[in-house]
């Protein structure tokens, strides 16, 4: 929809928990790439790395100025524990507390659920980062 902006997001793991990368996408209403974004995380369980990825995401959208924003990511564990749906995510309270925080940015957000098939741009990001150890600040590359 004209003046939504969507962030696919994703990520890839070596293991539970083990290193991972997180990769991001932002696009304009027209589908134009705006940004990308890739990094590795050091440390971290499955769960914590959907949470972070998903925090990397708003944050990005936040800092190119989107002001409506369509979250898109194969986190289902912490998109409903997001929208409500009772999945209990105890062990990610603070990350989810953040990611609540960050979205009150935004003047309209929403949230989906996408099979791994359907965000392979951000899945191959998140490989790319972990692949080449992509370590430091996430990366925002504008275009």
């Amino acid at each position: 929809m004209e003046g939504w902006w969507k962030a696919n997001f994703g990520g890839a793991s070596k293991g539970n928990p083990r290193p991972s990368g997180v990769g991001v996408i932002v696009r304009d209403w027209k589908g134009e790439v705006l940004a990308l974004g890739a990094q590795i995380l050091v440390e971290g369980t499955n769960n914590l790395v959907e949470a972070s990825t998903m925090l990397l995401a708003v944050r990005m959208c936040k800092q190119l100025g989107a002001r409506k924003v369509h979250l898109e990511g194969d986190y289902l564990i912490i998109i409903l524990a997001l929208m409500k749906k009772g999945i209990e995510a105890w062990h990610l309270q603070g990350w989810i507390y953040n990611i609540i925080e960050e979205l009150k940015y935004f003047d309209d957000f929403q949230l989906s659920h996408v099979r791994r098939t359907g965000n392979v741009e951000a899945d191959i990001l998140s490989k790319w980062a972990l692949t080449f150890n992509a370590v430091g600040d996430f990366r925002l590359e504008n275009f």
